[in-house]
């Protein structure tokens, strides 16, 4: 198995990572590092300035649901990026770099009910927190001071965090189902977590109570099960995008969370227009495209939606967004 880096300005790819011996289900970037996660707890460890040098190691435990490293709009047209080997943001559950002094830290979810903290680029371990359920995310705040973490249950854990330390703050429950995806907004006063049942819910952490629980665009736990939720993460675009299972991302304006547009990911020739208001009937035979990731560029003027077997960047419109007059913000 490859991972490749893809130039979206000058559309050219370069393998970072080669003939790895598993199958990455998790991956996190940050500054020159790239880590990726397997099924039965492997990382493999890179640098995007020299491709090809690799450390693989196994963390222990089970799967790597996600690997993060934390240092840390309406939209316009659609492009695919090119066929390629989708990217997933979930899965040794999850991976997050986070960075402390500009020291690089890597957090691994895993299936064996905890969430690691590991130094970069030796992989020591630095904490390890353990969870009455396997965990699939977990995501610190942009100022660094907090930490959710959702998993098997429709439990969310909420941590202080100073420094490589962490305080278990509170327990809350989203829905009535498991959780695969959490993050913050760019202010860190507020995160949203994506559940199976097709929920997302929001909070504020200055009050601790739930702003508003949004549902997906088809509803349930099967093809509207959310599984990625993210942020905007800069400038004054205020955007939430959650992903469904299949088919289906959704955008919502968090100035107030009363306009939304949804988005069919059709990649068939004939559906470049793939593009919808919520009240928009499903693009035929969209629905079964499964999306694998979901994420914004860091200055947030582009989305980018994994598909299996394809990227698709959809271009924010930063200027039209402010007036948000058809409530089309891609």
């Amino acid at each position: 198995c490859n991972v490749d880096k893809y130039d979206t300005r000058k559309h050219q790819s370069t393998r970072v990572l080669g003939d790895l011996s598993f199958d990455p289900v998790s991956m996190a970037v940050s500054g020159d590092y790239i880590v990726v996660g397997g099924q039965r707890a492997e990382l493999a460890v890179g640098k995007l300035s020299e491709p090809g040098t690799t450390t693989v190691v196994r963390s222990g435990g089970s799967i790597n649901n996600f690997v993060a490293l934390d240092q840390q709009p309406a939209f316009g047209g659609r492009r695919r990026l090119r066929d390629s080997a989708a990217f997933t943001d979930d899965g040794v559950t999850n991976l997050n770099i986070t960075g402390e002094q500009n020291v690089p830290r890597l957090l691994v979810c895993n299936n064996d009910h905890t969430v690691r903290l590991l130094a970069l680029p030796t992989l020591d371990l630095l904490t390890e927190l353990r969870f009455p359920t396997a965990i699939n995310y977990a995501s610190v705040s942009p100022d660094g001071a907090k930490m959710c973490v959702v998993g098997d249950s429709n439990q969310v854990f909420l941590f202080n965090k100073n420094g490589d330390s962490f305080e278990k703050m509170a327990t809350m429950t989203a829905s009535n189902d498991a959780s695969f995806s959490c993050d913050w907004s760019q202010s860190s006063e507020q995160f949203a977590v994506g559940s199976q049942d097709g929920y997302v819910t929001v909070w504020d952490i200055r009050s601790h109570r739930q702003m508003i629980q949004l549902e997906t665009f088809q509803h349930g736990r099967s093809r509207g099960a959310c599984r990625n939720v993210k942020f905007s993460p800069s400038g004054s675009v205020d955007l939430l995008a959650f992903s469904e299972h299949t088919g289906y991302v959704n955008i919502v304006d968090t100035r107030d969370y009363s306009h939304r547009q949804v988005l069919c990911v059709a990649t068939d020739d004939n559906a470049d227009a793939g593009v919808q208001s919520w009240a928009a009937s499903p693009g035929i035979g969209s629905q079964d495209l499964q999306i694998t990731g979901l994420r914004f560029s860091t200055d947030s003027s582009a989305l980018f939606v994994g598909l299996e077997q394809s990227i698709l960047e959809y271009e924010v419109d930063r200027v039209g967004r402010h007036s948000f007059s058809s409530s089309a913000v891609i």
